[in-house]
């Protein structure tokens, strides 16, 4: 699944989302109270843990949320609500994990490491299975996107793409709208 993000007037991003089955979304974001959008760090987090039930990743396998709006193709609701019931613990989780990586975010390595286990036991019993290292790539990757992001020109996007596994590369580079 592809995935666009640039920036909103005002503030915040929107995200243009082509999914495999040719469905485009349209995500619109109005946080401004991070300076990494908080829809972008889904996508990264959810992607460097290999998180396929977080947001992106339900979206991916055909759920619509009311923060998505259809550009071309069918939704397909019954699709939509099997995927937002299968996934939402999922769901809820990566929201709990990116709250943490955001909180973090301009703090050192380690704290973050540590937020993210802590946030992993307030929804889930057991140690956190995401080892040290990838919630270290998570971090340092969520930080080069918003570098990235914040770097781009009123016609640019951030291109992405969704693949549901761990991410062992980095963020695109941003490209020209055609």
């Amino acid at each position: 699944m592809r995935v666009e993000f640039a920036r909103r007037r005002g503030g915040g991003s929107v995200a243009t989302i082509t999914r495999s089955d040719g469905v485009r979304l349209r995500l619109s974001s109005y946080d401004r109270k991070h300076a990494v959008p908080h829809d972008l760090a889904h996508f990264v987090t959810e992607q460097q843990l290999g998180m396929a039930d977080g947001l992106f990743g339900s979206i991916a396998e055909g759920a619509v949320f009311d923060s998505l709006e259809v550009l071309a193709g069918r939704r397909a609701a019954v699709r939509s609500d099997a995927v937002r019931r299968r996934n939402a613990a999922g769901l809820a989780l990566a929201e709990m994990l990116v709250g943490a990586v955001h909180l973090g975010l301009d703090g050192p390595d380690r704290a973050v490491v540590t937020s993210l286990a802590r946030a992993w036991g307030s929804v889930r019993q057991g140690p956190c299975p995401y080892p040290e290292p990838a919630r270290l790539a998570a971090i340092r990757e969520l930080r080069r996107a918003g570098e990235r992001f914040a770097a781009l020109g009123p016609e640019e996007v951030l291109p992405l793409h969704w693949s549901g596994q761990p991410a062992g590369g980095r963020s695109g580079r941003p490209v020209r709208r055609s």
